[in-house]
């Protein structure tokens, strides 16, 4: 019996013993199902191709042999790296949320950015904070989406292709280990001076089809654009998954989380390729112009925000261009997801 021989037997018993501890006899039997499976289709190709170039070819079982350890290698260095990647974005280099203080030497404002889905830890930590700047005459502005009419949710979904409501934060924390964002926590905290500075579903729909009117090429954009309802396939890929499969998943989604967050052009990218541009547009433009005007005609000083990250960027621009002094003065960072 040679080395391959050997190491195939014992990293083949390992990879099978793991699938079973993680998911049972039936992916065992499902996995070497599938490996035989593709080694016929392999030898098939390599056979004739070997005919084809009249050259010797190996028999049957020593292919087996032959396959099986270039199999294994590819699973094991595979797993090898996933697995890395996600113990190091996940425990050594979690992505930072920042907290900008920005000023104009008249009004200061202390901008956290936020995002719907993230660690408990995390939003008892900005908790606290709003609690300490309440204390200082902080005021709370806060980003939450108003109450629509069912005819614009309905226009929602179609343009955004999901169908949006309020379990789909909730269904999507249980997928990345998280708990979905309680904006309630953080309302009446020292005192009751809570602004929403958000648009209404029905206010997006007004911009989204005065610029829809304007575009020339709709039916290219609406082509097989379904509206998707992604609760049912989070629902139905949950209920497919027991504790163990459903912790790893999580644990390499948390990881895929902490990467998005790091890397600005793999959110732009996908901001760009997989979703409803001029939508996205809108949901950005026109809330930074709410959040600037607030800020700018608020008769207030000292200002709280929790807002989602993407729009600190060109809330900021818009800031510095109706006054050139606004600051940034000090950045600190949370990490949401370590």
């Amino acid at each position: 019996m040679n080395k391959k021989t050997i190491f195939n037997i014992i990293f083949s018993l390992i990879f099978l013993w793991t699938i079973y501890y993680i998911s049972w006899i039936i992916w065992v039997l499902s996995s070497i199902l599938t490996f035989i499976f593709y080694c016929f289709i392999a030898f098939l190709i390599y056979f004739f191709w070997k005919k084809l170039r009249k050259k010797e070819y190996l028999s049957f079982d020593k292919f087996i042999n032959y396959f099986l350890f270039r199999v294994l290698i590819w699973i094991y260095i595979s797993i090898f790296i996933i697995a890395w990647l996600a113990y190091y974005s996940n425990e050594k280099n979690p992505a930072p949320m920042p907290t900008y203080t920005i000023t104009n030497w008249e009004k200061t404002v202390i901008f956290q950015a936020m995002s719907h889905i993230w660690s408990k830890k995390f939003y008892e930590k900005i908790k606290q904070d709003l609690i300490e700047a309440k204390k200082q005459w902080y005021v709370y502005f806060y980003e939450w989406v108003k109450d629509w009419t069912v005819e614009n949710k309905e226009k929602f979904n179609k343009a955004i292709w999901i169908k949006f409501d309020k379990d789909l934060y909730e269904n999507f924390s249980k997928l990345y280990w998280v708990i979905q964002q309680d904006n309630s926590i953080y309302l009446n905290l020292v005192n009751n001076l809570d602004y929403n500075v958000d648009l209404t579903i029905d206010e997006i729909i007004q911009y989204y089809e005065e610029l829809w009117n304007k575009i020339e090429n709709k039916e290219s954009i609406l082509q097989n654009k379904e509206v998707i309802d992604v609760n049912w396939e989070i629902i139905k890929t949950l209920s497919k998954l027991n504790e163990k499969e459903l912790k790893i998943l999580r644990y390499v989604n948390k990881a895929m989380l902490n990467f998005l967050i790091w890397n600005e052009k793999i959110q732009t990218t996908l901001t760009n390729n997989f979703t409803n541009k001029n939508l996205f547009t809108i949901i950005l433009d026109k809330r930074n112009e709410k959040i600037a005007n607030e800020i700018i005609n608020s008769k207030n000083n000292k200002i709280y925000i929790t807002y989602w990250l993407l729009h600190f960027k060109w809330v900021f621009e818009l800031l510095q261009k109706n006054d050139k002094n606004w600051k940034i003065i000090k950045t600190n960072y949370l990490y949401p997801i370590q």
